[in-house]
């Protein structure tokens, strides 16, 4: 009995220190946790710091230990030395040192000659010295050292000594093992300041990671809690201590039971999800089907209505430009204009629908090239300078100095926009001016921004109307009297955005006019030339400008100020005879006159006669300002009539070209029997005689005859065939220089033929025959299928003679080409590192058809002949003529070397150097394959790239030789 219950008592002892550590526990987990930290942190810092203390106090013992001993030994062997020297004496006195407890000069028998002992003075009656003081040698034995050491004992230190020949002794001294102890005491006192330096900083570090790391867990505990109601049933949550992190655990706990119970509703939710997702996918692609279907019906549709309408439109317009090309009456005339006017005006229609569905579609494709920013405005202007002129509208143009002179954009969707909105203004501007304005808006890293805007005097647009503008189909209440679809202007909102600005913009003021602006991106190729006024290129030119309007004759002056030109300005015209009399009386004569066509207080006749019948100004250099002919006059022989005519707004490189010209001699003009109607270059019947055979194949009777005109015109022989059987039938019995092939016909369409008409070719080993497609669809697919058939060309309907020439002009070149050359081959294989010179020669002959596609720029700049026509200089045209027909020889021997001995740089610069005449006599389409060459070979490619680009260069010199022949022959009325 008495065992058991001392077993018990002896199994039970250690449980309440067990229950008490466990209490600890508890107690301590049931704190918060910045509690928590700060219990932590303390007990860390305290820890830390006692054992920092207690290391520091043994290494200072030990420190102590072995500066005392360096001490006694130091001093043990100094007054060894001394007594030596002396034979005797006494000990030193070592009373300043409190670290040595004693010292002893004992002789070699064991007798004590001096003694010194620390503590002699204050030791106490009846207490017994230290053992330590008998010791008489330095005490052996490891437990001597250890005590000795860990500085438990004294320490004894010695030093022999030698008093004379036979005498000897030693001098020892103990080391105090307590005044060692006693640093370590000393460091001890400093332990509770430590301490509670240590206290202030766990404090402060606690709270710091209080706010760190215990706010932003409680932020989340309140933020994680989920409204439940505790159950007594969940064992695992009741026991619990509440904390910061236990009460997260919790939450995260209770967020895993409600996802588990979302999960399942969501299983539900998605099952039945994917039933009605099924259900609607299936329902979008049924309306997706139905949606492609109308879209398909609305290109179908415009395609359609697009073919129906153009091809009777290509007989009205073609029958009309015809009968314009005959002798014609101005009452006839005025007829013919109107009709062709009405025409043009529906085409316009037609092709505004058109693009409006092309841009809806995204199948508007921008083309990116470099052009003149200057040309292409004053271009846009020029356009509607007659239009603006019959309505007495001044029409200015202003390019900012800082506009760089080339950028690389679209130009023709550009110029469509300003077309647009300048067709507006002048549509619906009664008085006052137009103004076609280009600013730099910014400019970085090669890229600019342009902002474009035209500004009219107009009626303006009420507030309530300006938003309403830019949609599709609307029109303005004025708008109805003007006509139109209403398309224009959404239009070109939407080819702003599509070249990346962001819309056109619209200030207006009822009453005061209205401004359309816009911002375009540009790459910069050129930036422009800083204006060098101290030029001298027209220094002593002396100009008067007689303008009314203060915009236009500013920007003629600033213009002709940049060229180093002294201007003078009347805005009176009544003034102009006595200043220029006045003027040239006193030696110092206008050399120019710059005259608007709409003074106020008189009219260009007048103002042409006062200058012309006053014998002192009558040499003076007049250019007319205006877009319209003027019919000359004669006094006698004398006409009166300006030297040229230059439309506004003035192009900076035509007014450049008056300049030089007004320095060289001039003809006197000579009356004329009687005054002869101008008719129009494209309608008179001096074309070029092509001499081509052509295969016309068209079910419409009316287009037949069209093409027939207009082909004999052109001295072609023409063959007529009604569907395309037939036109295949003739292919197969004759060879044709040109097939122009309907698309769609009855029976076999044109794309069926042109592939029978290529599969017999290809029989035959036959080469290709050129097949120029004629259709009224104009849609981009369109085009694609005419391609894919096999044709070569694409010619819309309707079309003007000028554009049939600008087809059939570099066909006939080649076909005269190809005569004087050996047998061209129909394809040009991959060239060898090396050709001879008739291999080069045959590259360069090839003929068009077989060359690659070229640009649909025109053979013939008419623009450009006009211009240089209109310098005043006497066959100037004729004379460049001539010149580039003596040097193009050397040109393409120059190119036909460089190509040879495959040297690309001589390549791009005799490209270079042939292109330049040929640019500035207007042979557009030749100097768009000549720079296509030089940029192939500056760009390093490789030189079969070259060799390709430089295919066909011959037959397109022809055509332009013939094109400038034809011109020459118009301009001499020797044609």
């Amino acid at each position: 009995m008495d065992s058991s219950n001392a077993t018990s008592s002896s199994g039970a002892g250690p449980q309440p220190r067990k229950s008490s550590r466990g209490s600890l526990r508890e107690v301590f987990e049931s704190l918060p946790l910045a509690a928590q930290f700060r219990v932590n942190a303390i007990a860390a810092v305290t820890v830390t710091l006692l054992a920092v203390q207690v290391v520091i106090a043994l290494w200072d013992t030990r420190f102590a230990r072995e500066e005392a001993i360096d001490l006694a030994s130091s001093r043990t062997a100094s007054m060894a030395a001394r007594l030596e020297a002396t034979g005797g004496g006494a000990l030193d006195n070592l009373e300043g040192h409190p670290e040595l407890l004693a010292a002893t000069f004992r002789l070699q028998g064991g007798d004590v000659l001096q003694s010194y002992y620390r503590d002699a003075a204050t030791a106490r009656a009846g207490s017994s010295p230290p053992a330590a003081l008998a010791w008489t040698s330095r005490p052996t034995g490891a437990l001597h050292w250890a005590r000795q050491f860990l500085a438990l004992e004294p320490i004894y230190v010695e030093s022999p000594v030698q008093l004379s020949q036979g005498l000897s002794g030693t001098v020892s001294i103990l080391v105090d093992h307590h005044w060692i102890w006693h640093h370590a005491l000393r460091r001890a006192q400093q332990t509770p300041i430590a301490l509670l330096l240590g206290f202030l900083v766990a404090l402060v570090a606690a709270n710091m990671l209080r706010r760190q790391v215990v706010e932003p867990l409680a932020q989340l505990a309140r933020t994680t809690r989920v409204n439940q109601s505790s159950e007594p049933n969940e064992p695992r949550k009741s026991h619990r201590r509440r904390n910061e992190l236990t009460e997260l655990a919790t939450n995260f706990e209770a967020l895993a039971d409600r996802l588990v119970e979302y999960e399942g509703a969501m299983s539900t939710l998605r099952h039945a999800s994917s039933q009605q997702i099924i259900e609607r996918t299936r329902e979008l692609e049924q309306r997706l089907r139905r949606a492609e279907a109308l879209t398909r019906s609305k290109d179908d549709f415009l395609a359609n209505m697009s073919h129906e309408i153009r091809t009777p439109m290509n007989g009205v317009l073609g029958m009309a430009e015809l009968l314009a090309g005959t002798e014609l009456d101005k009452r006839q005339r005025r007829f013919v204009d109107s009709m062709r006017a009405a025409a043009e005006t529906m085409m316009r229609i037609i092709n505004d629908i058109l693009d409006d569905s092309k841009i809806e579609a995204g199948k508007m494709d921008l083309v990116q090239e470099p052009f003149d920013v200057r040309e292409l405005a004053e271009q846009a202007g020029q356009l509607y300078a007659g239009q603006a002129e019959s309505k007495k509208l001044e029409m200015i143009c202003r390019i900012e100095p800082t506009v760089p002179s080339i950028v690389v954009g679209d130009a023709l969707r550009l110029r469509q926009v300003l077309g647009n909105l300048l067709s507006n203004a002048v549509k619906y501007t009664d008085h006052g001016e137009i103004e076609i304005r280009v600013g730099l808006d910014d400019s970085r890293d090669g890229q600019c921004r342009l902002h474009f805007s035209i500004r009219d005097t107009g009626p303006g647009i009420p507030a309530d109307d300006q938003t309403g503008v830019f949609e599709a189909f609307t029109q303005l209440e004025n708008g109805s009297r003007t006509g139109g679809t209403g398309l224009g202007l959404s239009i070109a909102n939407r080819l702003v955005r599509l070249m990346g600005g962001e819309k056109i913009a619209l200030t207006s003021e009822v009453g005061r006019g209205s401004t359309f602006s816009f911002v375009l991106p540009f790459e910069i190729k050129v930036a422009n030339a800083v204006p060098n006024r101290a030029s001298d290129e027209f220094s002593g030119l002396r100009v008067l400008v007689v303008d009314d309007n203060a915009t236009s004759y500013m920007l003629l002056e600033e213009m002709l100020s940049n060229w180093s030109v002294e201007v003078s300005v009347l805005n009176r015209a009544k003034l102009v005879g006595d200043r220029m009399h006045d003027v040239a009386t006193r030696g110092r004569p206008f050399d120019i006159v710059l005259l608007d066509h709409n003074l106020p207080d008189a009219t260009t006749e007048q103002l042409l006669r006062t200058i012309r019948l006053d014998p002192s100004i009558a040499g003076t250099y007049v250019v007319l300002l205006s877009a319209l002919d003027f019919n000359a006059s004669y006094e006698g022989t004398q006409a009166i009539a300006p030297d040229v005519c230059i439309a506004k707004p003035v192009r900076q490189q035509l007014l450049r070209s008056a300049l030089e010209a007004s320095r060289q001699p001039r003809k006197p003009f000579l009356a004329e029997s009687a005054p002869v109607e101008r008719v129009p270059t494209v309608e008179r019947g001096d074309q070029p005689a092509l001499g081509l055979n052509v295969l016309v194949a068209d079910d419409n009777a009316i287009n037949r005859e069209v093409a027939v005109a207009m082909l004999e015109e052109l001295d072609c022989t023409v063959v007529l065939a009604e569907e395309g059987r037939t036109a295949v039938a003739h292919a197969q019995q004759r060879r044709f220089d040109v097939i122009l092939m309907d698309c769609q016909m009855p029976g076999m369409d044109g794309y069926a033929a042109t592939e029978a008409i290529r599969r017999h070719e290809s029989e035959r080993g036959l080469p290709p025959t050129t097949i120029i497609a004629l259709t009224a669809n104009v849609m981009a697919r369109d085009r694609e299928r005419c391609l894919a058939a096999g044709m070569n060309a694409f010619l819309a309907k309707p079309f003007k003679g000028a554009q049939l020439l600008e087809v059939l002009q570099p066909i006939a070149a080649g076909r005269a080409a190809s005569d004087e050359a050996a047998a061209p081959v129909a394809e040009i294989p991959s060239p060898p590192p090396t050709l001879t010179d008739a291999e080069v020669g045959d590259l360069l002959d090839a003929s068009v058809a077989d060359a690659a596609p070229v640009s649909r720029l025109p053979v013939l700049d008419l623009e450009q002949v006009q211009a240089i026509r209109g310098l005043g200089k006497p066959l100037v045209f004729e004379r460049l003529c001539e010149m580039l027909f003596s040097s193009s020889k050397d040109a393409f021997a120059r190119l036909d070397t460089a190509l040879a001995e495959g040297n690309l740089e001589e390549v791009a610069a005799a490209a270079h150097a042939f292109m330049s005449p040929v640019s500035n006599l207007g042979g557009r389409r030749l100097a768009d394959l000549l720079e296509r060459c030089e940029t192939a070979a500056l760009e390093g490619a490789d030189l079969a790239t070259v060799r390709r680009a430089a295919t066909g260069l011959k037959p397109h010199y022809a055509a332009l030789v013939a094109a400038l022949e034809a011109e020459t022959r118009r301009g001499t009325g020797t044609g």
